[in-house]
């Protein structure tokens, strides 16, 4: 039963937005979400089978293995082969 409660749980983060925290140039900061991008917790399948084969990979490296994937508009760091950070390119608004 608590499984099946956490399964369920973690299937509505599947579509949860991605928000960046972006610094102004007067210091402040403000929050920009963005849904187009891949989100913690998905795998390289998914990232691949969703937006392709990136544009780079750079080599995996340390220890747990760190991979990141270079696509046009955002770049994807993978722990092993989850998904723990997407970094979005440019400053388009």
């Amino acid at each position: 039963m608590l499984a099946a409660l956490l399964l369920a749980g973690g299937a509505g983060l599947a579509g949860t937005a991605q928000a960046d925290i972006l610094r102004l140039e007067d210091g402040s900061f403000t929050i920009k979400e963005r849904e187009s991008v891949p989100t913690r917790g998905q795998t390289k399948e998914t990232v691949r089978g969703r937006y392709g084969e990136p544009a780079t990979r750079h080599p995996t490296v340390g220890e747990p293995p760190i991979t990141r994937w270079d696509y046009d508009s955002f770049s994807v760091v993978f722990e092993d082969r989850w998904v723990i950070h997407t970094i979005v390119h440019g400053n388009d608004d």
